[in-house]
């Protein structure tokens, strides 16, 4: 669970929580007052957790078909990720009037796509890197379970280091052509990549790709206010607002 207060000048701090922590939470918090919280998760819903979470301040639940900035093409929105959504618009924001990928290197890989215009075209899902891992040590009946170190060589010289090559170097390479074939449907796009392994991959790329580890949080936050511009009707401000607080789970 990842959580940032935001206030006048954007993010303020930001923390990484155990999953449904509302202790540590308004621990974190403090005596800092909220105008308001916003929520965006991919977990099954906690009532629970969310009336606690209303202790700190007006909720606001979000979810990957709440009302966005973005035109969408999507052909299902009710089963898009609360995540991606936050994603293509966190990124749109970083870069407007331009094509945008947006990349999440979490648990599984998505990559989302938004064309110039604003509309949201669709993406890819696979598997991330621990994944493939857990995947490879599971189905076979001797592979260890490896984590890729900081130093990954492209032949291994053990089975250890073979494991490791074939699931970072595999995952780079699948990430540097799908970047390339995007590129060629969305000439002159930005890409942004977010999530746990983004900045490791954005420097084993080597290609100008921004790493952005609050792109997911800054997406709740800038749909938090797109739904208040909506309420408040078309005079109203789209600036930032002090005390505001996001979580993503």
């Amino acid at each position: 669970m990842k959580a940032a207060l935001y206030g006048p000048s954007g993010c303020e701090r930001r923390t990484v929580l155990v999953h449904g922590d509302l202790t540590g939470l308004r621990d974190w918090v403090g005596a800092e007052v909220c105008e308001s919280v916003v929520m965006g998760s991919v977990a099954a819903v906690d009532a629970t957790f969310e009336d606690g979470l209303r202790s700190l301040g007006p909720l606001t639940v979000i979810s990957g078909s709440s009302p966005s900035p973005l035109r969408s093409a999507y052909a299902t929105p009710l089963t898009l990720g609360v995540d991606r959504l936050a994603n293509m618009v966190g990124a749109v924001r970083l870069f407007p009037n331009r094509a945008v990928i947006a990349i999440d290197l979490g648990s599984c890989i998505t990559y989302d796509v938004v064309d110039g215009e604003g509309t949201y075209r669709g993406g890819i899902i696979a598997p991330g890197m621990r994944m493939r891992a857990q995947a490879m040590n599971a189905y076979s009946a001797r592979l260890p379970m490896v984590e890729p170190g900081a130093h990954v060589p492209l032949v291994g010289r053990s089975t250890h280091e073979s494991l490791a090559s074939g699931i970072f170097h595999g995952l780079r390479s699948e990430l540097r052509a799908l970047i390339e074939d995007l590129g060629h449907e969305m000439a002159g796009a930005a890409v942004v990549l977010t999530g746990g392994d983004a900045l490791r991959f954005a420097r084993a790329l080597k290609s100008g790709i921004f790493a952005d580890p609050l792109l997911t949080l800054n997406g709740l936050h800038a749909l938090l206010l797109h739904q208040r511009s909506l309420a408040a009707g078309p005079a109203s401000s789209s600036g930032d607002r002090a005390g505001d607080g996001a979580v993503g789970g």
